[in-house]
């Protein structure tokens, strides 16, 4: 067993093609954005948790109502394989399968807008019906013409990604991770959690 953390990152150069992204960059472009909070991962209230102030970036969910749910159905259908593809890298004959993994969650990062430091305890995606931990983060960029917005992992740990490249990561304390802020242009990147 290897006992770097960095062995269990994996990280998976055009995992969607150009022509793919910038479809999806059009399609999202008057999606219905939200500012990000944190509620659903530290807080049990309703009370909106922003760690970043104003510098929070906005999320977005697609949804069969609002016509995009083809987008989210594309994009998880590639992930099963890189999933199988990640459990024949690690090479760990305990750990082989996995029960599911989350719809897309896309975000948009502009000008200084950040993702703080954080893990990915996840909470908000077991409703009572879906029982579990997360164990896997997927991380995935539809875009790279932006300065800044750089994927730290630990302290000081670049992870490098270009336009359809993805990251798959454990979803533990061992993995803190962050956004820098967006020092020009936009950032469109998506995530989606295993269980």
């Amino acid at each position: 067993m290897d006992k770097s953390l960095e062995h269990y990152i994996f990280h998976k150069s055009n995992f969607l093609s150009h022509k793919f992204c910038e479809e999806a960059l059009v399609e999202l472009s008057d999606a219905n954005w939200k500012k990000h909070n944190w509620d659903d991962v530290f807080d049990d209230d309703d009370i909106p948790t922003y760690r970043s102030g104003d510098n929070e970036p906005r999320v977005f969910y697609s949804s069969i109502e609002d016509g995009r749910e083809q987008l989210n159905r594309d994009i998880v259908k590639k992930i099963h394989p890189v999933l199988s593809e990640y459990i024949d890298y690690l090479a760990c004959e305990w750990f082989q399968a996995w029960s599911g993994y989350t719809s897309i969650k896309f975000i948009e990062y502009s000008h200084n807008q950040t993702m703080a430091y954080h893990c990915d305890h996840i909470r908000s995606m077991f409703d009572g019906k879906k029982k579990g931990i997360p164990i896997l983060s997927i991380i995935g960029t539809l875009n790279d013409n932006y300065e800044g917005g750089e994927l730290m992992m630990f302290d000081d740990q670049e992870m490098v990604m270009k336009q359809g490249d993805l990251i798959i990561f454990p979803s533990v304390f061992l993995y803190p991770h962050k956004i820098n802020p967006i020092k020009k242009g936009k950032r469109y990147s998506y995530i989606s959690w295993v269980w």
